[in-house]
């Protein structure tokens, strides 16, 4: 599946989403989704979560389901075990924030267990680093970009 995300001219970017089948879906995403969409991407990627947001998407979810009251109940536990991991990982980007792979595991189990959710995906400080290292670069080839034009990622 192709992930483009395209930069606003005059307004908000935009996340298209092309399966392999041919089949699209997209949105007008507001200016906090870039950063989290491309934090998806890395996370589901580097972790290789085949049932969170992107997997979801390309086997056949539309953008906009997500958005639908109570489409949170219907989200397989792999979905929110990504959406604690990539909260953290979002937390990391914070001025003055910093933390290790055990105390980012405690924080993400933390929220799982606040939810009543049972999937677990320890991280270790090798994917963790990594993690941080493409969230990075995708922050900087995203922030390079003009309006109008589009960073291009593919999710296998």
């Amino acid at each position: 599946m192709l992930i483009r995300i395209t930069k606003g001219r005059d307004g908000p970017a935009t996340l298209t989403c092309i399966r392999d089948n041919g089949t699209t879906t997209w949105t007008k995403v507001s200016d906090y989704f870039p950063i989290h969409d491309m934090t998806h991407y890395v996370v589901e990627t580097t972790l290789k979560i085949p049932n969170a947001f992107y997997g979801l998407v390309r086997d056949g979810w539309d953008i906009s389901d997500f958005a639908v009251k109570g489409a949170s109940k219907r989200f397989p536990p792999q979905a929110n075990l990504v959406e604690a991991l990539v909260s953290r990982l979002q937390n990391d980007l914070m001025p003055g924030s910093s933390f290790t792979a055990a105390s980012y595991n405690d924080e993400v189990v933390a929220v799982l267990e606040g939810i009543g959710n049972p999937e677990r995906r320890p991280v270790t400080s090798d994917e963790l680093d990594d993690m941080r290292h493409r969230l990075r670069d995708l922050m900087s080839r995203w922030k390079s970009l003009e309006p109008g034009e589009s960073l291009e990622l593919t999710f296998d």
